[in-house]
């Protein structure tokens, strides 16, 4: 991976803060919902497909900030990593793509994100713009911030998917190893931003972790409505085919 963090203590601002109060009840509400939701949603082919194109599309979204946005601004010492976590995203890509294509159903690359997260990656883009004049290493680091928080909200995704189907569900296999990764990458991110944010950035790096954070939570209550009223809808449709463990 040839990344070596500075000889710096550990950066606090790039933990997941621990939700309190409200938040937290919001985010245990969310992910009830979220469960319940998958739970609906692989008992029928159409919803597993589903699950399986968003996946898709958010392993090729990170592929896509790796190759356009990160790698033609890096420096010397980043390349190998890029191209190491580049080669990761592609293989998840090609895993989710076998799964779809296992279930008799076409593999579209070129599939654009729900509404939900196009707005929330936009948002994120934005920010990372707003804040790059305030680091040395410009837009690197905001990049590498999203790009974290992202990481994370995939591992809390990963594995509650793995969770809630279980590991005697064919795609078992297929979400472990991806949430293997993703933890790698959480990792990578956060000695990227260890190494290339100054001491005296810091505290700008806070605030943008935070606003960064805030985006993802606030879209999570209806991002959680959609799959549910989704998982829903396709198990009450007639003559829905059922998803590969329901059929098994």
């Amino acid at each position: 991976m040839g990344i070596e963090p500075m000889e710096a203590a550990p950066l606090a601002c790039l933990d997941e803060p621990a939700a309190r109060g409200l938040a937290r009840l919001r985010a245990w509400l969310v992910d009830r919902l979220k469960r319940r939701a998958l739970k609906h949603l692989h008992r029928t082919r159409s919803g597993e497909l589903l699950v399986l194109r968003m996946c898709l599309i958010a392993e090729r979204a990170t592929e896509a900030t790796l190759h356009e946005d990160l790698a033609p601004q890096a420096p010397d010492w980043l390349q190998k990593q890029i191209a190491w976590h580049l080669a990761e995203e592609q293989t998840h890509v090609r895993l989710f793509a076998d799964e779809i294509t296992k279930r008799g159903a076409p593999v579209d690359l070129s599939a654009k994100p729900d509404w939900i997260s196009a707005r929330k990656i936009a948002r994120w883009r934005a920010l990372a713009l707003r804040y790059a004049p305030r680091f040395q290493a410009g837009v690197l680091v905001p990049t590498y911030a999203v790009g974290m928080c992202a990481e994370q909200m995939a591992t809390r995704v990963v594995k509650r998917h793995v969770e809630t189907i279980g590991d005697a569900h064919p795609l078992a296999p297929v979400l472990h190893q991806v949430l293997h990764d993703e933890d790698k990458h959480v990792r990578l991110c956060r000695a990227t931003l260890q190494r290339a944010v100054r001491p005296a950035e810091q505290a700008a790096l806070a605030a943008l972790l935070a606003e960064v954070r805030a985006i993802d939570r606030g879209w999570g209550v209806r991002g959680a409505l959609w799959m549910y009223a989704a998982g829903l809808a396709y198990r009450l449709r007639p003559g829905e085919p059922t998803g590969v463990q329901a059929a098994a």
